[in-house]
């Protein structure tokens, strides 16, 4: 009931106040012709950045499930499994800070093109 008594009546009142309202406009006046990408940098190469996204958080994470295997081999028993999800945790913020950073620096040298690096970045 509570989907339905609430978000369905929600979803067509906002439509009618949406439909309501006049078209946005444009802020700014788009090109039809796509801009030349100026040269980039070594550094921001495809195949360099991929590489450099898939490393570091390799090495963030390498060392942390190279102690846990370590003590698994030597039977001292941890919490393995809060310290899985704790390399989890920290994989995923290294990888989103790595992905954030790289789209940073493309978007800096004027490649427009960021999005298809953005999902192979980490």
């Amino acid at each position: 009931f509570l989907w339905f008594g609430i978000s369905v009546p929600l979803v067509f009142i906002g439509s009618y106040f949406g439909y309501k309202k006049p078209a946005m406009e444009d802020p700014v006046r788009t090109n039809k012709i796509p801009r030349q990408i100026p040269d980039q940098a070594w550094y921001m190469n495809p195949i360099f950045s991929v590489l450099v996204g898939g490393i570091l958080p390799f090495g963030a994470v390498f060392i942390e499930l190279f102690f846990i295997l370590t003590s698994v081999w030597l039977h001292q028993f941890y919490y393995i499994f809060g310290f899985l999800f704790l390399v989890f945790v920290i994989l995923m913020i290294t990888c989103a800070e790595i992905t954030i950073v790289l789209c940073y620096f493309q978007l800096c040298s004027e490649d427009y093109q960021w999005w298809w690096r953005g999902d192979f970045t980490s």
